[in-house]
């Protein structure tokens, strides 16, 4: 919600597949579906979604991650019947890095859902690409494994120009109180104030800021490139540090930004 006048919805994976179905009838006549990419990227949302339920127990790990993977499935599915020959999904990226989950001392609790989801989605999503004969390319991005090396590796961090790797540039913590504002603020080593945004890994408490993100965007680039020639490009740290000094990606993005 941006104010108490206005409301901002933000439409369902399974929202937009619809209305790109209800959109797109002939679809399968389309001439750009060698080239189209479909590129399925769920389930951060969805934790974040249902967090509390998941802390309390009221919903177990085991029936959320089945659940929703389970779901991606069945969405990728409607992807291929819709007609889509190259599709690419995403696994749940290491929430358990994120500035919120640090905060919350959720770290251990977090990867434990995450690594679960993501064997599963694994398991699911090759098993379905086994029988989508019509489906020329699939590749799971490994978003998890992204996140990992990224967030932990000291060579990326240096070779990207990050000072602040567990801190939010923009805290959007509880601050209704001053002791929420104090306790936000010790919790964010080095910098209580964020001067330069594009030396953070995180903008705010959960999303990665602009580094981040512009590698990530080459990292998938080379990755559905590698995939077209039945070959694969790992989030290793070696490949990441390829990509940083190709692109130069040590420095602020050009503006407006462009990958």
């Amino acid at each position: 919600m941006l104010t108490n006048d206005y409301n901002l919805y933000i439409s369902s994976t399974q929202e937009q597949i619809s209305y790109f179905r209800f959109t797109n009838l002939l679809y399968k006549q389309d001439k750009t579906r060698d080239q189209d990419i479909a590129i399925l990227e769920v389930g951060a949302n969805d934790y974040f979604a249902e967090v509390d339920n998941l802390a309390s127990g009221s919903l177990s790990i085991s029936s959320f991650t089945d659940t929703l993977s389970t779901t991606v499935v069945d969405q990728l599915e409607q992807l291929r019947k819709i007609g889509f020959k190259n599709i690419v999904v995403a696994n749940m990226g290491a929430i358990q890095y994120t500035p919120m989950a640090i905060q919350a001392n959720q770290q251990d609790f977090t990867k434990v859902i995450v690594d679960t989801y993501n064997t599963q989605l694994t398991a699911k999503a090759n098993a379905w690409a086994k029988t989508a004969a019509d489906v020329d390319m699939f590749a799971i991005c490994d978003f998890g494994k992204f996140i990992e090396v990224t967030a932990s590796s000291q060579i990326v961090i240096e070779a990207l120009g990050l000072t602040n790797v567990t801190g939010a540039c923009l805290d959007t913590l509880d601050t209704s109180s001053s002791k929420a504002t104090i306790a936000a603020r010790t919790n964010v080593p080095n910098e209580s104030v964020c001067i330069d945004p594009s030396r953070f890994y995180f903008f705010d408490n959960v999303h990665p800021a602009e580094r981040i993100q512009r590698l990530f965007g080459y990292y998938n680039w080379m990755e559905i490139n590698a995939q077209r020639q039945g070959k694969v490009f790992e989030p290793t740290e070696s490949n990441l540090l390829l990509l940083i000094k190709t692109y130069k990606l040590g420095t602020p993005a050009p503006k407006p930004a462009a990958i």
